[in-house]
């Protein structure tokens, strides 16, 4: 009796998905008629039927259900195989979940991961998004390994003693101003006091989460706008409606239409940016925190 090949259990495990030879075809690379002599071999070594032909394609009879299934298992096991004799040489898949507060999470993090699974491939991430005293609750909690916190003046302090504290480069604030701005395009730092009587755009959300005002150290500044994405600040700004904070580290996603400008401010002390891990010396944590360093280094010299 003729044994069920490989080959004819995916195209079996294939036909009984869809539900038709050439949903099969399609979805294997086959040809129609290489996708049919594969069932016909299949239906040969079963010495069943396993397919009932109609005008709209195919019915799975019994015995096929069972080959089906099987060749599902059979087919499941050889990748888990596939795996676990690749691990010998890679080494095994290492999953990290790490957290970043919203504006790190909309440029800094995903290039700091990116230059990670460059140099290590089998590394995988989950990601969480959320105010730096909730990522340091879910680290302590072990409910995340790495996270990207911020800490200074006008944010909510997070509590982290017994923590380890690594610091990244990108506190710097800057003022983003429309193309047609008159401090568009300025060399070097302007005053702080050039911008008291400018328009502010700053950001929304929940009382407990912490958001971009105007600048730290104006007086009554004018409110023009309160939008809760960066979407929504970058688009108010770039209409000419005017200007918001933008962390220095935004600047690779901040729209052309946006021009950033520094701030000579003696009077702000800037704030601290930190990956932070638990003191259990986890070697994965520890290459992607110096992963992270680099990243942010890099980001701030281009």
């Amino acid at each position: 009796m003729p044994e069920l090949s490989i080959s004819a259990l995916r195209v079996v495990r294939a036909v009984a998905t869809h539900g038709s030879l050439s949903g099969a075809a399609r979805t294997l690379g086959y040809s129609q008629s290489a996708v049919s002599r594969q069932v016909s071999a299949a239906e040969k070594a079963a010495g069943q039927v396993l397919f009932v032909r109609g005008a709209r394609g195919v019915r799975t009879t019994r015995a096929g259900e069972i080959v089906a299934r099987f060749a599902t298992e059979t087919l499941t096991g050889l990748d888990r195989l596939d795996e676990r004799l690749d691990e010998l040489t890679s080494g095994p898949q290492v999953r990290i979940r790490v957290g970043a507060f919203p504006s790190a999470s909309a440029a800094m993090l995903p290039f700091a991961l990116a230059r990670a699974l460059e140099q290590f491939p089998r590394m995988t991430f989950a990601l969480t998004e959320a105010s730096s005293p909730q990522l340091v609750d879910q680290v302590v909690s072990k409910r995340l390994d790495v996270a990207v916190v911020a800490s200074g003046p006008g944010l909510p302090q997070p509590a982290l003693e017994g923590l380890r504290l690594s610091p990244l480069p990108g506190g710097e604030l800057m003022v983003g101003v429309p193309r047609g701005h008159p401090l568009a395009g300025t060399e070097g730092a302007v005053p702080v006091r050039e911008l008291a009587h400018a328009a502010w755009i700053i950001g929304k959300g929940a009382r407990d989460e912490p958001q971009f005002g105007a600048w730290p150290t104006l007086a009554d500044p004018l409110i023009a706008f309160r939008a809760r994405s960066w979407l929504s600040r970058f688009g108010l700004v770039a209409a000419g409606l005017g200007v918001c904070i933008i962390p220095g580290f935004l600047a690779p996603v901040v729209p052309q239409s946006i021009s950033l400008v520094r701030v000579d401010d003696p009077n702000w002390l800037g704030r601290n940016i930190f990956a932070i891990t638990r003191n259990d010396g986890v070697e994965n944590n520890e290459i992607l925190v110096r992963v992270l360093q680099e990243s942010f280094a890099n980001q701030q010299r281009d």
